[in-house]
């Protein structure tokens, strides 16, 4: 009785190891973030993989803004609105820049901003973040391998 007993023990923890790191796998994904501009020391990325338009007035993406300086990198993935010229974070996730260790995360949405006018006080950066996703979506079919992986 014994003997069963430790087998199926055995057999329970192997499976419970596979199921957490098939979990942890799971959870990590490839992000492959591009340079797109940068002020007062803080750099403007996009995840390229994570680029969703389909046409019409609205674009989703991850968008990194780091911030070496605090150790720090924000995730925000952001819906925009073409047509309104205006963005939404929907979730967010911070980081410690140096280990990529996530901190904390966040799906409460932020309220809604402009981007494109600066005498409105409204986001510039933004503007070039939204032109260089359509470029980006525009000029590449396909999702890169490329990138580190991130919770």
């Amino acid at each position: 009785m014994k003997v069963k007993s430790r087998k199926f023990s055995v057999l329970f923890m192997v499976i419970v190891l596979i199921i957490s790191l098939s979990a942890t796998a799971f959870a990590a994904k490839r992000v492959d973030r591009r340079f797109v501009d940068s002020a007062d020391h803080t750099g403007y990325y996009v995840d390229v993989n994570s680029i969703d338009y389909s046409g019409g007035d609205n674009l989703k993406a991850d968008i990194y803004i780091v911030k070496p300086q605090f150790n720090a990198m924000f995730m925000y993935t952001t819906e925009f609105n073409l047509k309104e010229k205006s963005y939404q974070f929907v979730y967010t996730k911070i980081y410690e820049y140096d280990t990529k260790r996530l901190t904390s995360q966040s799906s409460i949405p932020a309220p809604k901003a402009g981007y494109g006018n600066l005498a409105a006080g409204n986001n510039k950066l933004m503007e070039n973040v939204v032109e260089f996703a359509l470029e980006w979506e525009r000029t590449h079919i396909n999702k890169t391998k490329l990138g580190e992986l991130l919770d």
